[in-house]
């Protein structure tokens, strides 16, 4: 178990504070921040956000692909509705998952927000740089998820724009992206992030972090051939050279609660067990129902339910699969519940010493090494063809699941490499909030949930017609809270 990091210790100090008001105002701010302590106490306070965003972010990702599924049809429970309206594309504007994530992330902005019109009060010059990268990253990152979920989104930039929310429009995708870039731009360009943190601080973003991000969103906005593209390519490149040392840590360790922080971690928001009010929910939210305290303790709600097409897509011997998923579990009475329905449930971030709900000590990784590696790949191959290079990256990620590497003969088409790529990268990440967003970036989201639609077995057994989606049902709705304070906002096609 890791000891409380100083981000950590100052996490729980400043929680009395109550962060979920703090600032209120510009008054309460300014009253507040003082010196640079004071000023990164809210720089803690604005990665603590983050943990509202992770809390429901399966739902909005990972539940809509065609890696998770419901759990069960029929059942009458207020939350097995909300999940079946995010699993078939059939969304409510009122969908409590959709609402909180939504909240979640502009929480974190306005924290991020509220760092950067309080740089002056840090007399460091190497801490006031490090703010300022610390919440230009974060701004950036919900801002990525943001834009990807909702198209145009409120952009955020200061206090005035909060007070303002009433009457403020959502601004077009290529503006949102003009700030995600400017500020990661900002951040690469004046150095304002640690190439590497000290062990204390753990877990706070570092100079590969904004490099990654811009990277990904590179190859999200850009066609291969525009320079945009190659600048990602060159990013990625960066990242690789400087995170990858000819070996990847074992799979099974990457997730493991007594390994957390280890290489193979780019970027992850930190969790702490030990009743501090920082430990991670994803042990309650994924253990298998009625457990009865032979997996996790509590009351586990099941949620992120692998699905069938999932497991069948992976191959005999992946070593991945076992530390992702699991099939089967023995109960408490030493009985083996392998069922499909009760006995499935997501693995890979599951504490097994958690011992109060809601309570785990499992970090959350948002960027991996591998996850920089396929994305090196696939820029190499969509630019040049499959070549040497991209196939050794892929071939590093296969090796550590224990699978016979690629050849080129075998990938000897930029379509035979792209269709390889996108199966490691799948389950690589699988269950980690990544797949719905390559799906998107790829123009295959539509296609491949109509197909998980129809050959999923539980969906030909359901109580009621499960149809095809249209590509509008891939954008998600404007949640009702958010047009009941401003009715003029304008609401996405089709909802």
């Amino acid at each position: 178990m890791k000891k409380i990091f100083t981000i950590f210790a100052a996490a729980c100090l400043f929680a009395s504070c109550n962060l979920d008001q703090f600032p209120p105002s510009d008054i309460a701010a300014d009253s507040y921040i003082k010196d640079d302590a004071s000023l990164n106490n809210v720089v803690i306070g604005m990665y603590n956000g983050m943990y509202d965003v992770l809390n429901n972010e399966w739902a909005v990702t990972e539940l809509r692909t065609n890696n998770v599924r419901m759990r069960e049809s029929g059942s009458s429970a207020n939350d097995t509705k909300l999940i079946e309206e995010l699993d078939q594309a059939t969304i409510s504007t009122s969908n409590n998952f959709l609402d909180d994530y939504w909240k979640g992330c502009y929480k974190t902005i306005k924290r991020a927000n509220t760092v950067l019109e309080n740089l002056d009060k840090a007399k460091v010059e190497a801490n006031r740089n490090q703010y300022e990268g610390e919440a230009r990253f974060l701004r950036s990152l919900v801002y990525f998820n943001l834009v990807r979920l909702w198209g145009p989104v409120f952009i955020m930039k200061s206090s005035e724009d909060y007070a303002d929310a009433r009457n403020l429009q959502r601004s077009p995708v290529e503006d949102v992206y003009k700030l995600i870039i400017a500020d990661l731009e900002t951040i690469i360009n004046g150095e304002l992030l640690p190439e590497k943190v000290d062990a204390s601080l753990s877990g706070r973003a570092e100079m590969d972090a904004a490099r990654f991000l811009l990277a990904k969103v590179g190859m999200t906005i850009y066609q291969p051939g525009e320079s945009g593209y190659s600048y990602s390519r060159e990013l990625l490149a960066q990242v690789v050279k400087n995170r990858y040392k000819g070996s990847l840590v074992p799979y099974d360790r990457v997730f493991a609660v007594d390994n957390e922080m280890n290489e193979e971690i780019i970027f992850a928001i930190r969790y702490k067990a030990g009743n501090l009010g920082i430990g991670a929910p994803f042990s309650t939210l994924y253990g298998p129902l009625n457990n009865g305290g032979a997996v996790v303790v509590g009351s586990p709600k099941h949620y992120n339910y692998p699905s069938d097409n999932l497991i069948a897509e992976y191959e005999a011997g992946d070593l991945r699969k076992d530390v992702t998923l699991k099939e089967s579990y023995i109960n408490a009475v030493g009985e083996v519940v392998d069922n499909p329905v009760q006995g499935r449930f997501c693995n890979k971030f599951i504490d097994y010493t958690m011992v109060t709900a809601n309570d785990a000590e499992t970090d959350f990784p948002i960027m991996r090494v591998a996850d920089a590696m396929l994305l090196l790949a696939e820029a190499i191959s969509e630019v040049s063809g499959p070549d040497d290079e991209a196939l050794a990256l892929i071939n590093a990620v296969r090796g550590r699941a224990g699978l016979a590497p690629r050849t080129l003969d075998e990938l000897n088409s930029r379509y035979a490499f792209r269709q390889a790529l996108r199966h490691e990268r799948r389950i690589e990440l699988a269950l980690e909030n990544q797949h719905w967003y390559d799906l998107l970036r790829w123009g295959i989201a539509t296609s491949t949930v109509n197909n998980f639609l129809a050959t999923e077995p539980l969906y030909s057994s359901y109580p009621h017609p499960v149809n095809p989606i249209e590509d509008w049902q891939c954008t998600l709705p404007i949640p009702t809270s958010v047009r009941n304070i401003n009715p003029t906002v304008a609401q996405n096609p089709g909802y």
